[in-house]
């Protein structure tokens, strides 16, 4: 009997549950019908604050994937040996003139530290010397030696004409960096059989004279940097 008591019980609870939820759902629904405009509107303003900060995030996990596979280069230090600066041809120059002429080579030791800050490879291309005489912005461009040609003899012909055996071996053109390197780099130039323009420029306008070296990294950006540091290149005649 008791059983069956509780039951009806049980029951009647369940019904009156029901209709609660069910005059809760229809005063919902009354004032999702009375305020949807409102309603509408605060969702949306969710949604935008939800996209921007999506599109933030995304923005920054995008800018830090590209620092670990771009490489970013960093050229310091720059020092270069040059002749022009040196004493003996500072006086022959001076009293001498004619002895610079076309068969004259001038020689230059370009120094720099070059530093990727990046985690992903980068390389650039070995710098071109660029001398520029300010008084009219001349120019005359210098490649880096990049290849050096040795001679060995390997004997003579019966008539007493010795033959050479020519090595040539190749430094290449470009300086490669993996991630996170430092590198010191050493570079020599020389200007053999000068033209006559440029002789003239040494001759005439060698204090209007500065330095600057070119080149391109692996993603093609162009640098062009002055060179602060001239130094002597050696103290000795050539």
């Amino acid at each position: 009997m008791k059983i069956k008591k509780l039951d009806e019980w049980k029951l009647l609870f369940f019904t009156i549950l029901i209709l609660v939820l069910i005059a809760i759902a229809i005063y919902f629904i009354d004032f999702l019908n009375k305020n949807s405009g409102a309603i509408q509107t605060i969702f949306t303003m969710m949604l935008v604050i939800i996209t921007g900060v999506y599109a933030y995030f995304n923005y920054k996990m995008t800018q830090l994937m590209s620092k670990q596979v771009v490489s970013e280069i960093e050229i310091s230090n720059i020092s270069l040996g040059s002749q022009f600066v040196e004493s003996w041809f500072l006086e022959r120059l001076k009293k001498q003139p004619e002895q610079i002429n076309k068969d004259s080579f001038f020689e230059f030791e370009l120094t720099f530290d070059v530093y990727n800050k990046s985690s992903g490879n980068g390389s650039i291309e070995k710098p071109v010397l660029i001398l520029r005489f300010t008084n009219d912005d001349f120019e005359y461009k210098v490649s880096p030696i990049t290849k050096d040609i040795d001679w060995e003899k390997r004997g003579e012909t019966s008539q007493g004409v010795e033959y050479y055996h020519e090595t040539v071996t190749d430094f290449g053109g470009t300086v490669f960096l993996q991630g996170g390197d430092r590198k010191k780099v050493e570079l020599d130039y020389r200007i053999y059989k000068p033209t006559e323009e440029i002789l003239n420029y040494i001759k005439k306008n060698l204090n209007s004279l500065e330095y600057f070296i070119e080149f391109h990294d692996n993603l093609n950006k162009k640098y062009c940097l002055k060179v602060t540091k001239v130094q002597p290149k050696k103290e000795s005649v050539v």
